[in-house]
This record gives structure tokens, sequence and C-alpha cells, in this order.
């Protein structure tokens, strides 16, 4: 699970307690992203103390019509609280926890050349296999690893490159 503050993990944990109990938890999900995305873009108004609370308020509220009262209420007490800069985190940690209870992993997995779909394919499996959840992966190339490859799944990361392998072996010998 991606790190994304313990602040926003509590807002989103709560949002999810809701969504369970009205049985939305997508439509949340959705909500919550289309509102983190309205908002990227307009952070220094909501934030600026210097503007009157009303019509920042007011102005969240027109962007949240039609989006469940739920977060229509967390965007105004985030404003009232002057934590507005939060939504991006709290979508974010949101959808961390939606995925987590549908058994779904998110990898990045980092290789020194890419890799053909085949063997992809193949690295995904391996990785659903032993975490024992549908894996999403994102895929990326770093040459300087020259080799092999790492993986980040949530916050365990696996290095197999053969960059890291030489390190190894030069800090072994080194100690010698």
């Amino acid at each position: 699970m991606a790190l994304t503050g313990s602040a926003a993990r509590r807002y989103a944990e709560a949002l999810l307690d809701i969504a369970l109990e009205e049985r939305k938890v997508d439509a949340y999900r959705e909500s919550l992203d289309k509102v983190a995305a309205a908002f990227s873009g307009s952070l220094p108004f909501f934030r600026d103390p210097s503007r009157p609370l009303e019509r920042r308020l007011k102005a969240a509220e027109a962007a949240t019509k039609g989006e469940p009262t739920a977060i229509g209420s967390l965007v105004s007490m985030l404003i009232r609280r002057g934590r507005i800069a939060l939504i991006a985190q709290i979508a974010a940690a949101y959808g961390d926890l939606v995925d987590d209870r549908a058994g779904i992993a998110k990898a990045r997995i980092t290789t020194a050349v890419p890799l053909p779909d085949a063997q992809r394919a193949s690295v995904v499996g391996r990785l659903e296999k032993t975490t024992g959840k549908r894996i999403e992966a994102e895929f990326a190339v770093e040459p300087t690893l020259l080799g092999g490859a790492t993986v980040q799944v949530g916050d365990h990361l696996v290095d197999a490159s053969l960059r890291a392998q030489l390190d190894a072996l030069r800090d072994q010998l080194a100690s010698t």
C-alpha cells in the first residue's frame, strides 16, 4: 500500500465506512477522483485565508454539486480546517483501501531493457502467485540497472538488479 499520510488515510477510512454502509464504494471512488482532479488546479483559491470563508464554501458546494453528500461534507470540512490540500492524498488512500479490500496490489517493475509482453505476463503471474493478490503492474525501464529488475509491491521492494548484486559484491570485497 502506498504511503499517503496518516491524516489522509484516516479521512479515507471514514469515507470507506460510509460508502460501505451506503453500498456505493465504487461511486465514492469515482467521485473522489473527480473532485480531487477538479480541486487540484484551484487549491490556491480554496486555501487563501484572505478570501471570505463563505465564498470558498459556496464555490466548493457548486463544485461538488451532484456528488455524494459525504464527499461534499468532506470538502467543506477540509476547507474549514485549512486542509483542502489533502484531497488528492485522500482520493489516493481511498483507492488503495478499496483495492486492498478487493485483493488487488499495485506493482512497479523496473528492468534494464523493455520486456516483451510474454515476459511481462510471466512476471505478473509469478507475483500474483507469490502475493496471493491480483497484480496491477506498471513497467518501467531504467538502463542503470544493467540487468535484472527491481519489483515494488506496495511498500515491499525486491532489488534483484545486476547493479545491486555488483554493489553487494563490491561491499563484500571491500570488507575482507
